[in-house]
């Protein structure tokens, strides 16, 4: 069965939910394509098929171990009640994270230390010298909720379904050439593709596996609640409007969770989840602020908050103008509310992070200078720049529905003034202000964008992406370098990760000397839990809920 993976119908896909759906608490987020993670897993060495490739091994992993030794105080069984914000929907490609996470397992997982791929279904992979075929090899011992065993016919029917145009994913993945998908013996599945793209690997290995026999002939946008079967640490025993019932999957192949009885609180905003964890009405409630009366376990999300500037138009068409405002900007002073600071559009832990990259640093007489050099000067003393008797007055939009963004774009205004620009602050609901982004239409825009796992990030860079209206670099931006760097990067031999970090090296310091985004802070989540519950460990790469057969209740 030749599958056709069309750029133009993913493109629609990853726009609309770039640019529509609301996947976190703050409401201002601008989703860039970003594949889930998977639970814990160590793997299993086998010997792999013979395929005239080059075996891919996961790295050796450092990630916390899903099951920690058993203090003597802590025994299984017990009931557990979570709070989560989301729609009460069963559409499979939308399920809130904790479900998503609780029911199903993906081919591959994310190391929580550095979002690097470990083994997971896929004991291991193999990646052909062109980065054209990758091979999946399956454990052998895992079972669906049904006792069914997982096979071959479940990865090839669950990629055929999400690679077909007509199903729309949220959050969207890019499969890129997708050609065939085959099962080529009991444990092997072959994925081929027209043309290299080592970023596939991410996406198809991040994918949540369906079985084949409860969902062959089923609609994924609102299969009813039990055909919700997965290979995961929890079974689904109820779906009653907002409360998810769940027991442990005993069967499970990592090992059967510590707690027995699960119960998941869907609420409509986050005020609703912290007013019921301080009411001690739930055990568990992963928000933007810690709870004081709660043990808190603080984690940086994988996003970040930028300043965006509109490369195509003036100003800002000159990068001189563009540093001289990241210099004027103290970063710190910005990030230290909301998160941690970080110097390019990946987090510093994350693997493919280069070395020793830096944006402009706040320097403010060498930010007006800059200014200078582009023509822009105070003559009138009235403490706004001027170039040929125009005043430098631009407009800053923000998203008004979304506490740090309209928090943040306050500040930032506040912060420019000094250097002799006056931003007019437009404070816009949220289908204004990303149709605004999304059409270039703005000066200065305070976005909040999910980063990709895989270090290719041509949605925000590449040159083939400044489309307003239909490509997603909302900055405009457009560099040579750029665009060598991301096809070097998704055309690596093997695919292998060392190769295509150096690969994607220089996109990342390009971005930093052009300056069409100054990147402010990644922002604080906090997985908050009353004291009994134990063993949690959020993950800025992974999530907050990918060991879940870890935690665990002290009496």
């Amino acid at each position: 069965m030749r599958l056709i993976a069309l750029r133009n119908s993913i493109l629609a896909a990853c726009i609309a939910l770039l640019f529509l759906a609301a996947c976190q608490t703050d409401t201002e987020t601008v989703i860039a394509p970003t594949p889930r993670s998977a639970p814990a897993l160590s793997a299993d060495a086998t010997t792999p098929p013979t395929l005239g490739a080059h075996e891919t091994r996961a790295p050796s992993p450092t990630a916390p171990p899903t099951r920690a030794p058993t203090p003597t105080v802590l025994t299984r069984g017990g009931a557990i009640t979570l709070a989560d914000v989301a729609a009460p929907m069963t559409d499979i490609t939308a399920l809130p994270d904790f479900v998503a996470n609780a029911l199903y397992d993906s081919l591959l997982k994310i190391n929580p230390q550095d979002g690097s791929l470990m083994p997971g279904l896929a004991e291991r992979w193999l990646v052909s010298d062109d980065a054209k075929t990758i091979v999946f090899i399956l454990r052998q011992d895992v079972k669906w909720h049904d006792g069914k065993l997982l096979t071959p016919d479940d990865v090839v029917f669950t990629l055929t379904t999400l690679a077909d145009a007509k199903t729309r994913l949220r959050p969207a993945a890019d499969f890129g050439s997708l050609q065939t998908v085959t099962a080529v013996d009991a444990r092997t599945v072959s994925v081929t593709f027209s043309e290299p793209y080592c970023a596939a690997l991410t996406y198809l290995g991040a994918v949540k596996i369906l079985p084949k026999h409860i969902l062959e002939n089923e609609s994924l946008a609102n299969p009813p609640p039990e055909k919700l079967i997965g290979t995961g640490p929890l079974i689904l025993q109820t779906w009653q409007d907002d409360t998810l019932v769940f027991r442990a999957n005993e069967a499970y192949w990592q090992g059967a969770p510590w707690i027995t009885n699960w119960t998941l609180r869907l609420y409509a905003n986050e005020r609703a989840a912290r007013d019921a964890a301080r009411q001690n009405q739930v055990d568990v409630a992963l928000t933007q602020t810690a709870l004081t009366e709660m043990s808190n376990a603080p984690f940086t999300d994988n996003s970040f908050y930028a300043l965006a500037f509109n490369t195509q138009r003036a100003p800002f068409d000159d990068a001189r103008v563009r540093q001289a405002f990241a210099m004027a900007l103290n970063r710190d002073a910005l990030a230290a509310p909301r998160g941690g600071p970080l110097e390019t559009s990946l987090l510093s832990a994350f693997w493919a992070q280069p070395d020793k990259l830096a944006q402009p640093q706040f320097d403010l007489s060498r930010a007006r200078q800059l200014l200078a050099d582009a023509g822009w000067r105070d003559t009138d003393g009235d403490g706004v720049a001027d170039k040929d008797g125009a005043p430098l007055l631009i407009t800053l939009w923000a998203q008004a529905d979304g506490a740090t963004a309209e928090e943040t774009a306050q500040r930032v205004r506040a912060q420019l003034e000094p250097l002799g620009a006056h931003a007019v602050l437009k404070l816009a609901e949220r289908t204004l202000f990303l149709t605004r982004v999304f059409l270039q239409e703005y000066d200065l825009a305070l976005a909040h964008f999910n980063i990709p796992l895989d270090p290719d990030q041509h949605y925000f860079w590449s040159s083939a992406e400044d489309a307003p209206g239909s490509g997603l670099n909302v900055t405009g931006y457009r560099n040579a370098r750029v665009d060598a760097a991301l096809q070097a990067g998704n055309r690596v031999a093997r695919c292998e990760p060392p190769a295509r970090k150096s690969a994607y090296a220089p996109l990342f310091q390009q971005v930093a000397q052009d300056t069409p985004m100054v990147f402010l802070f990644a922002p604080t989540r906090v997985l908050n839990a009353q004291p009994r519950v134990k063993n949690l460990a959020p993950s800025s790469f992974a999530g907050a809920f990918w060991n879940l057969n870890a935690w665990q209740l002290a009496p």
